[in-house]
């Protein structure tokens, strides 16, 4: 059971129990409750798992009733189900994906880096005003996308496209095409970078900027920064998703 052991899982169900029937009860009756829930554990490993409860503050004894749950108790078992929809969201996320290992999104934003520091610098010595207006819109659209709640990741890729056509430079422009026909590498950026608050438009805001400056030097740098950020986004995320399995559990106290 995840997150954390089947133990752990155990002990959270048993907060569950008790904080949905309202009223402390015993061990005897949190172990049948607790099966009639799908959860094959003994009167005995009941009784043990009360007193840790209660050693750690999440129950407190009411007499010959037996254990209620405590404010603690409730805040505690809160906290593990928002952990174990984290861990569910993660997992649910990488099984839609057809690559389910950071190394692999990894591997792709490095290729990236190497072949769009070039468009963008090439971009920033060669683009026209046409050019200029295109990526100008695609900007302000996915701006405005984002700020109404909707997906924006068909417009992160219009724009890095659109920056490969201003380049002027076709088998740059085609290496890219490979790239982004796979649209499991725009939704699972987009998504990742949401989960953790960081916004790829900010990022082609300042890129553009060097563009139309006409800064190759600046371009390529804030496209090398750009895809940095993304990778350390990418890290963050699974880290942060790998921290949620392992370190939720009965010991949190």
């Amino acid at each position: 059971m995840e997150p954390g052991s089947s133990r752990e899982a155990v002990y959270y169900e048993g907060l569950r129990v008790l904080r949905d029937a309202g009223a402390p009860m015993g061990a005897w009756r949190l172990a049948a409750l607790l099966r009639q829930r799908g959860v094959d554990v003994s009167q005995a490993t009941v009784g043990r798992m009360l007193w840790d409860m209660e050693a750690r503050g999440h129950v407190v004894r009411r007499g010959r009733d037996g254990r209620a749950i405590t404010q603690e108790g409730v805040r505690v078992l809160e906290d593990w189900d928002r952990r174990l929809l984290q861990v569910r969201s993660h997992q649910e996320f990488i099984s839609s994906l057809k690559f389910t290992r950071r190394e692999e999104l990894v591997d792709v934003l490095v290729a990236r880096r190497a072949v769009e520091s070039e468009t963008a610098a090439l971009a920033a010595s060669r683009r026209t005003p046409e050019d200029l207006e295109i990526l100008k819109g695609i900007v302000e659209a996915h701006e405005k996308l984002l700020e109404e709640g909707s997906s924006g990741v068909e417009k992160d890729v219009a724009f890095h496209r659109a920056l490969a056509r201003a380049s002027k430079n076709p088998v740059l422009a085609a290496a890219l095409d490979v790239i982004y026909n796979d649209p499991d590498i725009g939704m699972a950026l987009e998504y990742i970078r949401r989960k953790i608050g960081s916004r790829m438009v900010e990022d082609h805001r300042k890129l553009l900027d060097y563009v139309e400056r006409g800064d190759p030097e600046g371009a390529r740098k804030a496209m090398t920064r750009h895809i940095d950020n993304v990778v350390r986004d990418v890290e963050t995320y699974w880290d942060d998703a790998e921290k949620g399995r392992g370190n939720s559990g009965a010991q949190s106290s």
